[in-house]
């Protein structure tokens, strides 16, 4: 048995501060009357950030938090205050309303952003911010210990953390007691990385999922035209569970096999101009999973 929410992300909400955010009250409303039981926290700042007041809103709705996300500039040494500040604050939120993971993801940079997808023309972070990286997302761990939940680390399109030998070099540097691993199915795929595959070999390093699917007509066509990854976001990159390449039988043979029984959120990386339909779309998404035997 597995968790499955959703999150604010499927509604397009990825800062706190966006313009163009729907009001919060609706997402969470959306997310539950979507079938949803589990849900994400966003943003820090996007929710309500009063502990009680926000155990009240997700009670209302049914709705049980189980982890929330650091999106920040890990590989910036210049950003270390604001980054090791949010881990603080976001970690204790998590803690206090019950949640019990951090998913900690390095921001998406302008250089990597353009070569998304493509590794060969992908530059690598040069090794001295590497190593600072890597002693960055140490402190992180200790944050989220202190508040009781486990730090996981993200890979993601257009970052620092986004090919295989990338995520195999952290994670050889990374000790396993340290930090877990969050897969990100679609991230993953946008890399060219077998999530099944990938799983299956570090399954014992895995404490969490974001499920998401890749169009696959979309994505061949931003890695053969160089598109930049919020411009391939725009594009629809992004579909709804079950309409893309991430090969969903496979993982879910695979994540019974290793006798995986956490939680998974369902994401759909969207432009909320170009994709005006997230609560559908996460309907879609679950319908599909659950038909499958999630």
């Amino acid at each position: 048995m597995i968790k499955l929410a959703n999150a604010p992300v499927s509604w397009g909400v990825d800062y706190a501060d966006d313009a163009q955010n729907p009001e919060w009250e609706r997402v969470m409303d959306e997310i539950a009357s979507a079938g949803y039981d589990f849900t994400e926290l966003g943003p820090y700042g996007y929710y309500p950030t009063d502990p009680a007041r926000l155990r009240d809103e997700f009670g209302r709705r049914r709705l049980t938090p189980i982890a929330g996300f650091l999106f920040e500039n890990l590989h910036e040494p210049s950003c270390e205050h604001a980054v090791l500040d949010m881990a603080r604050k976001t970690a204790k939120l998590v803690g206090l309303i019950g949640g019990n993971r951090l998913v900690v993801i390095d921001h998406i940079s302008e250089e990597r952003m353009r070569w998304a997808g493509n590794r060969d023309k992908a530059r690598p972070l040069a090794p001295q911010y590497y190593r600072y990286m890597i002693g960055l997302i140490g402190r992180i761990a200790e944050i989220a210990a202190q508040s009781g939940i486990t730090p996981v680390i993200h890979q993601h399109a257009g970052c620092y953390i986004e090919y295989e030998d990338e995520l195999e070099q952290l994670l050889s540097d990374v000790p396993a007691e340290q930090a877990g691993i969050c897969i990100d199915t679609g991230h993953m795929a946008y890399a060219g990385i077998d999530p099944v595959s990938f799983y299956a070999k570090h399954h014992h390093r895995v404490r969490y999922f974001h499920f998401k699917d890749i169009d696959p007509s979309v994505h061949a066509q931003v890695i053969r035209d160089g598109v930049p990854f919020l411009e391939a976001v725009q594009r629809k990159v992004f579909s709804p569970i079950g309409k893309g390449l991430v090969d969903w039988h496979g993982l879910a043979k695979a994540m019974q096999a290793h006798g995986y029984d956490g939680a998974a959120t369902i994401e759909q990386d969207i432009d909320p101009v170009v994709s005006p339909k997230p609560r559908e779309d996460a309907r879609v998404s679950l319908e599909f999973l659950r038909s499958i035997g999630f």
